[in-house]
């Protein structure tokens, strides 16, 4: 253990030991690990929720974009047959959270009513579009894009997710592998059909459902609506390592910095997904990417205004400060026993902070 890394726990202490089971973190300074921990009970894959929006779906849509396929000017109605034509919605206010679409809805519950166990996931996807169509043309009625301020939206990754689909001109599982093949990510995937791919004691349990599931969450998918849509969604249902969410953001950095690799985006383009998208005044996101707010970011105070990550809900995370050259990728299962445990979002800038304090 380095002296980094000694100083680190003394300062961590005990104060994680309410916020969750246990975590592991990894920190990179100008590209080299400085930090590698693990505290309490850890395992070796975790559900990495809505990091899956900047895993999958940012840097699908990235590589799309080298590609001149789509522009993310584009109006959503080009790429989403039934979205309503002559409206101001482009593919930028969906990555943007300004689309004005309502945040969550519990679609998993009609999903499931129409599904059984022998439906695929292309198939509940089909379902599904349906029933969202009607509550997305909804919203889109009553959006005033001018004045949107952003919504952190799951609906706006479903709406890029059916984008990807027509731009790719194939499934979204399809355009997932062919991402995870060309970054390497050999332990990160989604589980088709609700299936785990490996033990299921590899796996972080999440948490002990007692409203619709009845069970342990253990290797199973978190999130209700991609567990309804048979474990692949644009927005959350990727497991996969600490290591293997390391080496993704290695890659994202790399290209931020303007070196070009076959297994990246260009750094035109993730230049172009990774700065402000929106004014303050409206919220802190470049595109498909969260920013730090002022006085109260999940990667702490110490971590440049320009940085860029996202994080998810049972407790993973992933920040990159270009100013500082700093990667701080954390994962953990913060939601177990139960998601009421609210404490890791004190914990959690707390270790950027003491990570940040070092370099």
């Amino acid at each position: 253990m380095s002296r980094l890394e000694s100083r680190f726990l003394e300062k961590l202490g005990d104060t994680w030991e309410t916020a969750t089971p246990g975590f592991c973190v990894q920190a990179f300074h100008r590209g080299k690990k400085i930090v590698d921990i693990e505290v309490g009970e850890t395992y070796r894959y975790y559900d990495l929720a809505s990091l899956t929006k900047i895993v999958f779906s940012a840097t699908a849509l990235m590589m799309k974009a080298d590609e001149k396929i789509f522009r993310v000017s584009d109006p959503v109605s080009r790429w989403v047959p039934w979205f309503p034509e002559g409206t101001p919605h482009r593919l930028r206010d969906l990555l943007s959270h300004t689309a004005g679409l309502t945040w969550w809805y519990p679609f998993y519950k009609a999903v499931a009513k129409k599904t059984n166990a022998r439906t695929s996931p292309e198939e509940a996807w089909e379902v599904f579009q349906s029933i969202l169509k009607r509550k997305v043309l909804a919203d889109v009625k009553k959006s005033n894009l001018k004045e949107e301020k952003a919504v952190y939206s799951d609906l706006d990754l479903f709406m890029l997710g059916i984008a990807m689909e027509s731009i790719s001109g194939t499934t979204l599982y399809t355009v997932w592998s062919e991402a995870r093949d060309r970054m390497d990510l050999r332990d990160t995937d989604f589980h088709r059909d609700n299936e785990p791919k490996r033990a299921v004691a590899k796996y972080a349990p999440t948490e002990k459902d007692s409203s619709w599931r009845k069970k342990v969450l253990q290797g199973q998918v978190h999130d209700e609506n991609t567990y309804a849509l048979k474990g692949v969604a644009p927005h959350a249902g990727l497991f996969g390592t600490l290591d293997d969410l390391s080496q993704f953001g290695l890659l994202l950095r790399k290209s931020m910095r303007g070196e070009k690799t076959k297994r990246f985006a260009s750094p035109e383009t993730v230049r172009l997904f990774t700065k402000r998208a929106i004014p303050r005044t409206r919220g802190d996101w470049a595109l498909g990417f969260m920013m730090p707010t002022k006085g109260g970011s999940s990667c702490g105070p110490m971590f440049s205004l320009d940085s860029v990550g996202h994080t998810g809900f049972t407790g993973t995370s992933l920040w990159y400060d270009p100013r500082r050259d700093l990667l701080v990728t954390l994962v953990s299962n913060r939601v177990y026993p139960t998601r009421e445990n609210k404490e890791f979002q004190t914990l959690r800038p707390l270790v950027h902070t003491w990570i940040a304090e070092e370099v």
